[in-house]
């Protein structure tokens, strides 16, 4: 790997993220003990650079660099690290500045905990690439992540949960621990910004302290994700002498003059009948009007009211975009997740905005290829292009207006992360592609050069173990793993950047000396075709399987009473189907459709006390063509003619992902499947909409199941 590395480095300079100016020149300056004397680091407040700007000279005989500030010097030290090679440092004049003054990065250790290590680790990789924030999510609904010594049961209780299978999910930051990451973080010149949650997103702190509720009644454990109804109160005194005393041990862990309080997706559904929170309203006088209702300026009022404790500590506040709605007081800071509208209309109004969409690709633990070919993640997709692309300072803006866009940053929520390396999967290189669109000036910026770049940075990663995303081959309008066929097929691959594409179809490990992929292949017998990528270093990807089975049609059937679907249902908390004894209490239920599967009992979106279940529906339906079918559900099982077509068991089931195929006969076919109402990997599988899509072999468009 070191020589590798090497001869990465050796090929051209390969500055991550791009410098606003460079010149290349002819020779380089040897790298020895002796000749680290000629290495010049200066310090001049008055030399004209922007903060954290630098000017870098690199001749035969000396390496000079110059900075405004200490964040300066590092950063030409990163640049220059970069730059070096064996020994060598190629001659070059740098002079360097960032676009924005927020590059963040946002962890959530929430929903699945990561340790000091790990997090050292980050900061390590990105303040190599010039981010110099780190956003700490350290509390929402599934985890309280931080020591307060007033109230030990935020740890003690809020710190745990017990998943749906009984396994546990916990750990929490010692005020030392939090201290030592500060710190670290600190002397690579990062900013650690902390996020306590309010008012909803709460649930951990509830389940500690049911007293902060309107009902003030013990709730049981979360573990699902999504947003439950119960939240703090606002009309309770208790709830702010809570809050300003989470904030006062807070703030004298973070020397950040940011203080991120959430403020997003609070139900209010408990306000409005909530005595005290109508009190609150009555007394404040929030009264509704066309633009906002009285729970929404009740959130506002609590919002305000954040904002003035956390000025008595010397803090301004940050939220996001939601804390917009009902009013907001100018000096508090706008991160705009839901789209641009938030942050456009903050920055209209005179409020400081970081941009964060997660249709601008910010979002990290989206899919970065076809979500039926990467391995399983949070939803949608947006390839490393899309980060790239962003433009923080969208075109609706003034100049004027413009200025109140801080920078932007990249969220990593860790609803789906259950391991560090899908944590580094889904975070580089996008990551990298956020630290270009933070600091390189917009006329700089080229996707091409860009991914010629990335090589020298995954080499890098590779050297400290970190994983990372290789795109992988996606079939064309939907990737399926197992292709029926009658004759032949044709199967025909891309992937989401230009790669190298190699395969095999005996069965064994693709590598580099396999057959490389330069088009469409034709398959004529059942086998196994194993298909990766390749870097241009030759560093092979993940391997996709695609099964491919030669098969005479199906033949259609002639039941004598084909209408209606049949349904039965039995109570109890099932992992996958082989869990549903054979003893189970079956009862009958009547359903018009297969939608309404998943929802024979009423879900309890807060988890305080869900009726779990199995289901087993079967029925028939008809196929207009003799040819080959896809069958695509998030349905734990769905069998077509007595024939485990698609299984899906003991997977999160949120996303389409396990496809198949057979070949049918023209005319009517039997169908069964199996739904287990539970929570795999935190999803619960009740909010899926419970259908069977099919569609014909040649075509991209997917259609329900017509039962007969």
């Amino acid at each position: 790997m070191i020589k590798l590395l090497a001869l990465l480095l050796a090929l051209a300079p390969q500055i991550l993220p791009a410098p606003a100016q460079m010149q290349e020149k002819e020779g380089s300056f040897i790298v020895t003990e002796k000749s680290r004397g000629k290495m010049e680091f200066r310090l001049d407040p008055k030399c004209g650079l922007p903060e954290e700007g630098y000017t870098l000279e690199v001749t035969r005989t000396r390496v000079k660099a110059v900075a405004s500030t200490e964040a300066g010097l590092f950063y030409a030290r990163q640049t220059l690290a970069q730059l070096e090679q064996n020994g060598e440092i190629p001659c070059v004049k740098i002079k360097d500045y960032p676009r924005f003054r927020w590059r963040g990065f946002m962890v959530d250790a929430s929903r699945h905990f990561l340790s000091v290590e790990k997090i050292k680790q980050y900061i390590d990789i990105l303040s190599r690439y010039k981010i110099n924030r780190m956003h700490w999510h350290l509390t929402d609904d599934q985890g309280w992540r931080i020591e307060i010594k007033k109230y030990p049961r935020l740890t003690e209780v809020g710190a745990r949960r017990v998943e749906f299978d009984g396994t546990v999910t916990e750990g929490y930051y010692t005020q030392d621990q939090i201290r030592e990451v500060v710190a670290y973080a600190a002397e690579r010149h990062v900013t650690v910004v902390p996020e306590i949650e309010m008012p909803g997103h709460s649930m951990a702190t509830i389940r500690a302290y049911p007293e902060l509720s309107c009902e003030k009644q013990p709730v049981g454990n979360f573990y699902t994700w999504g947003s439950p109804d119960i939240v703090l109160c606002p009309g309770s005194e208790f709830t702010f002498q809570f809050l300003e005393d989470v904030v006062a041990e807070v703030s004298a862990l973070f020397p950040s003059e940011f203080f991120h309080i959430g403020g997003d997706e609070c139900k209010k559904i408990r306000w409005q009948t909530c005595p005290a929170c109508q009190a609150r309203i009555k007394a404040e006088g929030l009264v509704a009007d066309d633009e906002f209702t009285a729970e929404e300026k009740l959130q506002s009022y609590a919002v305000n009211r954040m904002e003035k404790i956390l000025q008595k500590y010397g803090k301004r506040l940050v939220g996001w975009d939601e804390i917009l709605e009902g009013g907001l007081s100018p000096n508090a800071t706008v991160m705009s997740w839901r789209g641009e509208q938030g942050g456009i209309q903050a920055a209209r109004e005179g409020h400081d905005v970081i941009m964060t969409p997660g249709s601008g690709g910010l979002y990290l633990n989206h899919y970065q290829g076809d979500p039926k070919a990467e391995p399983e993640c949070y939803a949608h997709h947006s390839v490393l292009r899309v980060p790239y692309d962003y433009n923080p300072v969208p075109a609706e803006l003034t100049e004027e207006e413009a200025r109140h866009i801080l920078g932007v940053q990249g969220n990593l929520w860790s609803e789906y992360i259950y391991s560090d390396w899908m944590r580094d999967y889904l975070t580089f290189p996008k990551m990298f592609a956020v630290a270009e669109t933070a600091w390189t000036p917009l006329e700089k910026k080229d996707f091409t050069d860009f991914c010629a770049r990335l090589d020298a940075a995954c080499a890098r990663l590779d050297a400290e173990g970190v994983a990372y995303h290789m795109p992988l081959p996606e079939q064309p309008g939907g990737s399926c793993s197992q292709i029926a066929f009658q004759d032949q097929a044709v199967l025909e691959f891309t992937t989401s950047r230009p790669m190298t594409m190699v395969y095999t179809l005996d069965g064994s490990e693709p590598s580099a000396q396999s057959a490389r992929y330069e088009g469409p292949i034709t398959v004529t017998e059942s086998g196994l075709l194993r298909i990766a990528s390749l870097t241009s270093y030759g560093k092979r990807s993940l391997v996709r399987d695609i099964v491919l089975e030669k098969m005479q049609p199906i033949p259609a059937l002639h039941p004598e009473n084909p209408e209606g679907i049949s349904c039965r249902s039995t109570v109890g908390a099932f992992r996958i189907p082989y869990d549903i004894s054979q003893d189970a209490v079956w009862t009958p239920v009547q359903i018009g459709s297969l939608r309404e599967i998943p929802k024979i009992y009423p879900p309890d979106y807060n988890m305080q006390n869900p009726q779990f279940f199995a289901a087993e529906a079967e029925g028939y339906f008809k196929v207009s063509s003799t040819d080959t079918w896809y069958f695509s559900t998030l349905y734990d099982e769905l069998w077509i003619d007595g024939r485990l077509v698609v299984d899906n068991r003991a997977e999160v089931k949120k996303n389409y992902r396990h496809d198949g195929t057979l070949v049918l006969e023209e005319g009517i076919h039997h169908f069964r499947l199996v739904f287990l109402s539970n929570v795999t990997g935190g999803w619960m599988t009740a909010r899926n909409k419970g259908e069977v899509l099919t569609r014909k072999a040649g075509s991209q468009e997917w259609n329900s199941l017509r039962t007969l």
